[in-house]
C-alpha cells in the first residue's frame, strides 16, 4: 500500500534546502513511501504555507530573516490544526536546543548536520509516529500544559540537571480566589500575572487555581525565597486567599520523583497553611 507524507522545509539557505530535498526524495521518493515537500525561507512563508496544505512533518531552522524559527513554531503548536505535525528544529547552536523545545518542537538537529541520521529522524516522524493524538503543548497564554511537561519536558531537564550538576525545584502554587463563582480564566489570569518571574523559569498549569513552577538551576533554599515572594505579591491582591506552596528539591528528594514530593508537600501545605519543602514544613 502506498503512503503518502509531505514535508516542508524552511530554512533562509538555499542550498540547505536543495541538500534536505535531494536526501529525502532519495531515501523515499523511489518505493511505497512517496514524500511530497514544499519549501519557505523563513517563518512567516511557512505558516501560510503550512495554513494551505498542513505537512505531515516540518524541518524548520532557527535563524532566519522576517520571522526566526522559534517563533514560526510556536504560533503552529497554538494552532490545534497542527496538533499531530511533527517539528523538527535546525540550529548552529547547542544552546539553543531548549528553546527550541520549548517552542513546541518535537526535535532538534545541530548543523552541520549528517544527513544519513536526519532522515533517520524524518522517517520515524513520518512513517512510525504514535497513533494516539498528540499531547497538547500548551494552555492558553503560552503557559505549558501539565501533560506536555510530564511527557516531554521534565525528564530533559533531571537529566541535564544531573549531568551538569545543576540545582532543580519543583514548586507547586493553589491560590483561590475569595469569589468561588469569579471565572476560571480570569482567576488564571490573575496567577499567570503573580507567578510569571524569571524568563528561565517554566509555568505549568496544574489544575483548577494550581500552577507548577519549574525552577532551574534554583536551590532548595532560593525557592522557599520564591515561595515568600509569591505569598507578599499574593496579599497585594484582594480578591486572592493565602497561597498554599509545596516544594521538591532534586538535590534534596529520597528519589528523581519531583512530581510526588511536590504534590505530597502541596498537599501538606493546604493542611497545615505553611510552606512545605520535601514533605516538611518550613518556618518563613
Amino acid at each position: 500500500m502506498l503512503e503518502e507524507k509531505s514535508v516542508l522545509i524552511v530554512d533562509d539557505e538555499l542550498g540547505v534546502r536543495q541538500t534536505l530535498k535531494r536526501g529525502i526524495h532519495r531515501q523515499f521518493n523511489k518505493g511505497r513511501k512517496r514524500v511530497s515537500i514544499l519549501e519557505a525561507g523563513n517563518g512567516e512563508e511557512a505558516i501560510s504555507l503550512a495554513n494551505s496544505f498542513s505537512p505531515d512533518l516540518i524541518l524548520m531552522d532557527i535563524r532566519m530573516p522576517i520571522m526566526d524559527g522559534l517563533k514560526a513554531c510556536s504560533i503552529l503548536r497554538r494552532d490545534s490544526k497542527f496538533a499531530s505535525t511533527m517539528i523538527i528544529m535546525l540550529t548552529c547552536e547547542i544552546t539553543e536546543e531548549s528553546q527550541g523545545l520549548l517552542s513546541g518542537a518535537d526535535d532538534y538537529v545541530i548543523k552541520p548536520f549528517d544527513i544519513k541520521t536526519l532522515l533517520i529522524r524524518i522517517e520515524r516522524g513520518l512513517f512510525k509516529q504514535k497513533s494516539m493524538e498528540r499531547v497538547s503543548y500548551t494552555e492558553s497564554n503560552g503557559v505549558l500544559s501539565k501533560n506536555f511537561f510530564v511527557d516531554s519536558w521534565l525528564t530533559y531537564e533531571v537529566s541535564r540537571a544531573k549531568r551538569f550538576q545543576h540545582s532543580l525545584s519543583l514548586l507547586l502554587v493553589r491560590i483561590d480566589s475569595i469569589d468561588s463563582h469569579k471565572s476560571t480564566e480570569n482567576s488564571d489570569l490573575a496567577l499567570i500575572g503573580l507567578l510569571k518571574s524569571r524568563a528561565s523559569d517554566l509555568l505549568i498549569k496544574w489544575g483548577e487555581n494550581t500552577f507548577a513552577i519549574l525552577l532551574i538551576e534554583t536551590c532548595a533554599d532560593d525557592a522557599v525565597l520564591l515561595a515568600k515572594r509569591i505569598i507578599w505579591l499574593a496579599h497585594n491582591y484582594p480578591d486572592l486567599l493565602h497561597p498554599n506552596l509545596g516544594i521538591a528539591n532534586l538535590e534534596d528528594t529520597l528519589t528523581d520523583d519531583l512530581i510526588i514530593n511536590a504534590e505530597y508537600s502541596l498537599a501538606a501545605s493546604v493542611s497545615t497553611g505553611e510552606v512545605v519543602l520535601n514533605r516538611l514544613a518550613v518556618k518563613l
